[in-house]
């Protein structure tokens, strides 16, 4: 009989803690937001995809390549599905977001963003936790994820996938960067001085400068070649994959999100 009461009881508090959440969700539920971010004198666009429940929760930060044709909204509905913020913005020059199209600004731009958000305002109005993020990058936007969150102890963990890294980069690889930015009307760059920046200053956006700093995130890699096999290896505490696949993951797509969400959420 004693038992029995007790089962009962578990059942009823279970039953009761599921009741409120599901009442919190129903009162806070999953949103989609556009928002303007302001960095100096320029205005970017944001896109924010928030997870249902009152709680404050970590936000996961999408980080585009050149120019930014894929955007990983795909892998935000998973992520979001599974109790965690998502952004995604345009760096500054890109797809309509004000200033100039620069490597070092994109790399800003991330601590800008997280700025933004870590505000207490923002903090409770978009249930952002504070100082609690997650950057997934992809192409150049790997790179960018790599040097921006090595400095942020903001940033728990880093995900990239096929990722374009200057600090290793050829200079084929460079010559073929200038000539595509030529021909990107989307992007506010100069084609002369982006590509100067990136020769000026290759060393400081080499990845492995920051060995150290990375050693203390979880680092989940994907590639769909062995050309960043070289430079990962250097790196520690580092999740490897390789899927033969193209640049975009086009027939992955379900692999990439699986691991991505299970990874986050362990």
């Amino acid at each position: 009989m004693k038992n029995q009461t007790i089962r009962s009881l578990i059942i009823f508090l279970l039953f009761s803690y599921n009741l409120i959440a599901q009442t919190s969700k129903n009162n806070y539920p999953a949103t989609s937001e556009e928002i303007t971010i302001t960095i100096g004198n320029d205005s970017i666009a944001a896109f924010g995809m928030f997870a249902a429940g009152e709680e404050k929760k970590e936000t996961v930060i999408l980080l585009h390549g050149l120019p930014g044709n894929e955007r990983n909204l795909d892998l935000a509905h998973e992520l979001r599905r599974n109790g965690k913020n998502v952004v995604y913005f345009n760096y500054r020059g890109a797809w309509g977001s004000q200033g100039e199209f620069l490597y070092s600004n994109c790399i800003e731009d991330v601590k800008k963003v997280m700025d933004f958000f870590d505000t207490s305002e923002n903090s409770i109005k978009y249930r952002v936790k504070q100082n609690s993020y997650i950057l997934f990058g992809h192409s150049m936007g790997g790179g960018i994820a790599l040097l921006s969150g090595a400095k942020e102890d903001r940033v728990k963990k880093i995900a990239i996938y096929s990722p374009a890294h200057i600090g290793t980069a050829s200079q084929e690889l460079l010559d073929w960067v200038y000539n595509y930015t030529k021909g990107l009307f989307m992007l506010n760059v100069n084609p002369d001085k982006f590509y100067k920046e990136l020769v000026d200053n290759k060393d400081s956006f080499n990845a492995l400068n920051h060995k150290k700093e990375l050693s203390q995130k979880d680092l989940l890699i994907f590639d769909e070649n062995e050309r960043n096999k070289e430079w990962i290896a250097q790196l520690d505490n580092v999740e490897y994959l390789l899927m033969k696949t193209d640049h975009s993951f086009s027939d992955k797509r379900l692999e990439l999100i699986e691991k991505v969400t299970e990874w986050i959420n362990n």
